[in-house]
């Protein structure tokens, strides 16, 4: 299923769309992945690198999806059809992170993939909105990437040489990394819905 989403009602709050993506992104990846990290020791590993990118892929989306519920001309079934795979989304995609990030270079990378997943996924429910998929992969790509590397100089910030709470650690880095890429992926979709005469709809 595609979304259509009404233009109209963006028009008169763009800035509120913008917004209330950023929170939702954020506050996904926090309800995600901090409340596990303060039962992490009692997880099995493994269990751990599945458990937490199905919560916080699923929080993600679906906290995504209600901002958008507001915007589209019909919402039927908007869950299963696009809420579930949003989260399968960033489920794959914390997992390459995760699997990726023995390094600096490994982490960058993950969060290229992860971006790059995110764009693929989502981009056929918003291809109503978006036919081009590059520009959402791109978007998609850029937001969270930047997101990681300006969540690493955030807590760089916290540290006075001395080693930081886990649990701190883990707020900072998804907190940061959720509202950089809510904030670049949520301009990007305002902009695109605000003129869609620029690209060709499918019919």
């Amino acid at each position: 299923m595609a979304i259509d989403i009404d233009e109209r009602k963006v028009a008169r709050n763009e800035f509120g769309l913008w917004l209330t993506w950023c929170l939702a992104t954020m506050a996904g990846m926090l309800l995600g992945f901090v409340p596990i990290a303060l039962l992490v020791s009692d997880l099995d590993l493994g269990l751990a690198r599945v458990l937490i990118p199905l919560v916080a892929g699923f929080l993600v989306g679906f906290l995504q999806w209600l901002v958008l519920r507001r915007y589209l001309t019909e919402s039927t079934d908007w869950i299963l059809s696009g809420g579930a795979s949003w989260a399968a989304a960033y489920a794959l995609g914390l997992i390459a992170v995760q699997l990726l990030a023995g390094s600096w270079l490994g982490a960058v990378l993950g969060y290229l993939l992860f971006g790059a997943i995110i764009g693929l996924v989502q981009w056929p429910v918003l291809r109503r909105e978006i036919p081009n998929a590059l520009s959402w992969v791109i978007a998609s790509i850029f937001g969270w990437a930047l997101g990681a590397y300006l969540s690493q100089v955030v807590l760089a910030l916290f540290s006075d040489g001395s080693p930081i709470d886990p649990l701190v650690s883990t707020a900072v880095i998804v907190g940061v990394t959720g509202l950089v890429a809510g904030a670049i992926t949520g301009l990007a979709f305002v902009r695109i819905v605000r003129q869609p005469d620029r690209y060709e709809r499918p019919a």
